[in-house]
């Protein structure tokens, strides 16, 4: 038995346990009622100082006794008006307001809900993977408060980065500047560039430790669960323009970072950057589908989480009992993608859907998952590609169309921005508007794959989120929403293009 296969068979005994677990669940979210410095985290392994900040502006309502989809697509799934501001002529992020600040983020109007966030650590089982903690970001819908300002701040970047949860965070600050870091993103950059209320590119809607929202149901619904699975060298953090988006109507959002394959997280207090063992390629490709498992056992599970690590209640309060872990979506971009196509593959009965981004599966794992030779061609799947990816190539690309074309037993749609890159699927663009390969200022070009030699303007990245948002919302709501005897459009939205041809190539293979 050779390692991948041995791993796997591991995999399979893991999935056999969490479908007979009776566990309660548990939520993974947690306010701090401290105002203090010296809250106490919440993860079970670690301790991490938190200020609270429960800015939640605006109203919002829940409109129905049925499980809340978010927005309908008629007005608020359509064409953003708005394109990308002038990064040296935008307002200061201080001075925007959360509408301005989402058109932003997601190309889109901000969802019925405000957005909450809080960073956790969710360690392995019985599994043979005590060892691997994850740090993860969960976003979720909140409760609003109305008695609080609409334009004041909310998360900074670096409470993403959880440096307080470092044995050394000076330390820890330091190698997150590094080039190899946020450094990387672009020349000079830094957290404190990206903390900066005058200078940030970063923006977010989350608030930190927010209290969630609870459906007021009398059918016992509960918040669908979407997983999300960043790309190799990437960070759980950079594609809040899908994570904060899907919060806002009506899902929970657990990215966790894969140690070794991220560029950055922390576990245990200690930073781990890629290198060693569990940089290595074939490790990675086990690990990887082995985390969102984790992620998946670990929510679904109250033994993975210590909910009072100091042992006084009043400091810290679990979410209430609203998060479906039977009803699961499984997302992810790049090497995420694979991650995503590789645990569709397991045929885990709590997954109702995926969509790969950019999907690498052709280059990883057997190499095969795009072909009739996979075990689920059944499970609902959306692929999105760029035309222009210069990081897949064609041969790549193809292989994401087959994957929908051999689809034979499910629903599988194929969306496709002719004028995108692999970047386009990342929120990159708040860290450099050069960035590149499907993202750009319309002075600057890009590498064009179709036309080899040549050069191509990227659709505007707004707009590229817009057309990822409208039809990814579209087919989660139809496939982890659709039970609720409500029609809100998504079915019929998704059965067409809704953007022009030289903007979109759109596919879809309705069985059902």
């Amino acid at each position: 038995m050779n390692k991948r296969t041995a791993s796997i068979s591991i995999f399979l005994a893991a999935l056999s346990r969490s479908s007979t677990t009776t566990a309660p669940v548990v939520v993974l979210g947690f306010r701090s009622i401290s105002t203090t410095s010296s809250t106490t985290a919440r993860n079970f392994s670690t301790t991490r100082s938190t200020t609270t900040n429960n800015n939640l502006g605006g109203s919002y309502f829940v409109g129905n006794n049925n499980i809340p989809r978010g927005g309908g697509l008629g007005s608020s799934l359509s064409s953003s008006s708005t394109t990308s501001l002038n990064m040296s002529t935008k307002p200061t992020v201080e001075k925007m307001t959360r509408e301005e600040k989402a058109l932003q983020i997601t190309g889109l109007p901000i969802g019925p809900y405000p957005v909450g966030v809080t960073t956790v650590q969710i360690d392995g089982g019985e599994d043979g993977r005590k060892d691997r903690g994850l740090q993860t970001e969960i976003w979720y819908p909140a409760v609003a408060d109305d008695s609080l300002d609409n334009n004041k701040p909310v998360t900074k970047f670096s409470d993403y980065l959880g440096l307080d949860t470092a044995l050394d965070p000076t330390e820890a600050l330091k190698i997150a500047n590094s080039p190899n870091v946020i450094g990387g993103y672009r020349d000079g950059l830094t957290v404190e560039e990206l903390d900066s209320v005058e200078e940030s590119t970063w923006l977010t809607n989350a608030i930190r430790d927010a209290t969630i929202r609870e459906i007021i149901d009398n059918n016992g619904h509960k918040w669908p669960l979407i997983i999300f699975s960043h790309g190799s060298g990437a960070y759980r953090i950079s594609y809040s323009f899908w994570t904060e988006f899907l919060a806002s109507h009506g899902y929970i959002v657990a990215a966790c970072d894969h140690p070794g394959s991220a560029r950055y997280t922390i576990v245990n207090g200690k930073v781990i950057t890629p290198g060693g063992k569990r940089s290595d390629r074939l490790q990675m490709e086990i690990d990887r589908p082995l985390d969102i498992i984790q992620i998946i056992n670990g929510i679904e599970s109250s033994s993975k989480w210590n909910s009072n690590s100091n042992g006084n209640d009043n400091d810290e309060k679990l979410f209430k009992n609203c998060i479906d872990t039977n009803n699961v979506a499984v997302t992810g971009m790049s090497f995420g993608g694979y991650t995503t196509a590789e645990v569709i593959d397991l045929c885990d009965k709590r997954i109702k859907a995926g969509i790969m981004m950019c999907s690498s599966m052709s280059m990883s794992g057997t190499k095969k998952l795009h072909t009739t030779e996979r075990n689920n061609k059944s499970t609902p799947v959306m692929i999105m590609i760029g035309t222009e990816d210069t990081v897949l190539g064609d041969k790549h690309n193809n292989s994401n169309r087959q994957y929908v074309n051999n689809h034979k037993d499910g629903d599988s749609y194929l969306l496709e921005i002719k004028r995108g890159g692999h970047v386009s699927f990342t929120s990159c663009e708040m860290y450099n508007t050069e960035y590149g390969n499907g993202i750009a200022t319309s002075a600057t070009k890009c590498k064009s794959l179709s036309k080899p030699g040549e050069e191509y303007n990227p659709l505007d990245i707004v707009k590229q989120h817009e057309i990822i948002n409208n039809y990814g919302l579209a087919f989660l709501n139809k496939y982890l929403k659709g039970d609720n005897g409500n029609d809100d459009g998504s079915s019929e939205y998704l059965q067409t293009n809704h953007y022009s041809d030289d903007e979109v190539v759109y596919q879809a293979n309705i069985k059902q």
